[in-house]
């Protein structure tokens, strides 16, 4: 069970950065 929600809680932390970088990117391109 502790496995599970560690692997939860990095699933969503690597999420948040894909994103944040990807808008990042997004945010580049349009400057």
């Amino acid at each position: 069970m502790n496995i599970f929600i560690s692997y939860i809680l990095f699933t969503i932390v690597f999420t948040a950065l894909a994103l944040s970088l990807y808008f990042g990117l997004q945010s580049i391109k349009l400057i």
